[in-house]
């Protein structure tokens, strides 16, 4: 079910009844005709400016697929209880409040999409529906989600992001989730995470938490984001996440990178800014597939002199650093880099070395195509 321009759309076709966007805008006559073909399967009805669904709709009994979104709906309608084979329902972006408690009753539902609404809460009958493989309740003001929602074992996308949340109730049985997505809320604790062995993406970014949960060994895990925290250390069980791509961790009040980061042999994205690191551990010049480093605003004030063996870097930067003296080898070895910030450095310009260096990098920059360099004259 596509979404039409903002010109009137009736039609139907395969199943599928688009009522879209109409210009005299969506009567019960129309759910009427919808309910009298036998095969109507996706019904959308986009674009409206509805602010409640006329009668008829619970009589549409094959319908397996429901978009009523980009609307003005404060509720849904409780005839809709009654559509037993619904698969997919779509109510996305309208101005609902709640969701009705027989929800329970779409025993067939496996995706449900509630972002950019206005729930404070979602029913406690939603941990009931089994079936579910998706719930998207992304931007609302949801303080709390329901105490039965780790029962939900099909469950592979969870996204509560943008809410109000300060934690969230066990999750042991989420043993199929891929991605768990509780960015942007106020979470300052949260249950352990152990029993999530198939998360691919865990994004915990801009919450108020000042200890990560207890992980696990997320072998299936490629990118883990937990920026925007209080975070004082990383835990060692990063380690087990061989399959990690990117981690983000800026922003937080971090000493220390762990060294058993050498240990991830995917990894290619480090993002650390905007903490209080004070070196860049020799051990990590090891990471073979390091390809983005970031180490902005941090406390360094040098780079060991093995830096020059991740040989995949590209992309480095160090601005807003205590770095005094430039390193050599930036100006005439590791030539990959393609990207390099060293500007807002207490740089001693009295060392003529420093001098040299940083027109030496400049220099070699000029021959890189689509390079780009900050110095810091």
């Amino acid at each position: 079910m596509g979404c039409s321009s903002s010109s009137e759309s009736k039609g139907s076709k395969n199943g599928t009844v688009a009522l879209n966007a109409l210009a005299g805008g969506l009567l019960a006559s129309h759910l009427e005709e919808a309910a009298a073909k036998s095969d109507t399967k996706e019904l959308s009805m986009i674009q409206n400016k509805l602010v409640s669904i006329p009668p008829g709709l619970g009589k549409i009994l094959t319908l397996t697929a429901l978009n009523c979104s980009e609307n003005l709906l404060t509720e849904l309608p409780p005839d809709l209880r009654l559509l037993v084979s619904l698969q997919t329902l779509d109510a996305s972006d309208n101005k609902l409040k709640k969701l009705p408690d027989d929800l329970a009753d779409l025993v067939s539902l496996t995706t449900l999409h509630v972002y950019k609404n206005e729930l404070s809460s979602l029913p406690e009958s939603l941990g009931t529906i089994t079936s579910l493989t998706e719930i998207n309740a992304f931007n609302n003001k949801i303080i709390r989600l329901p105490p039965n929602i780790g029962g939900l074992h099909s469950l592979t996308e969870l996204n509560a992001a943008d809410n109000k949340l300060k934690t969230i109730p066990k999750v042991e049985g989420l043993t199929a989730i891929t991605r768990l997505a509780l960015f942007h809320n106020n979470i300052v604790m949260l249950p352990p995470l152990s029993a999530l062995v198939k998360v691919q993406k865990l994004e915990l970014y801009r919450n108020q938490m000042d200890n990560l949960p207890k992980l696990g060994r997320f072998e299936e895990m490629d990118a883990f984001s937990c920026s925007h925290n209080r975070l004082t250390e990383l835990p060692d069980d990063l380690a087990t996440f061989v399959g990690l791509e990117e981690l983000e961790a800026s922003k937080n009040m971090l000493t220390k990178i762990p060294t058993s980061l050498v240990g991830l042999p995917k990894l290619w994205k480090l993002m650390i800014a905007s903490n209080s690191i004070t070196e860049f551990p020799e051990a990590l010049c090891e990471m073979a597939s390091l390809k983005t480093l970031d180490l902005q605003s941090n406390q360094i004030t040098t780079l060991p002199d093995k830096f020059t063996t991740l040989t995949t870097l590209a992309i480095l930067l160090l601005s807003g650093n205590q770095i005094a003296k430039i390193p050599p080898f930036l100006a005439t070895e590791i030539p990959q880099i393609k990207r390099l910030t060293i500007d807002a450095n207490p740089i001693n310009w009295d060392d003529n070395e420093n001098l040299k260096v940083h027109e030496g990098i400049a220099k070699r920059f000029e021959t890189i195509k689509d390079g780009r360099f900050v110095g810091c004259i």
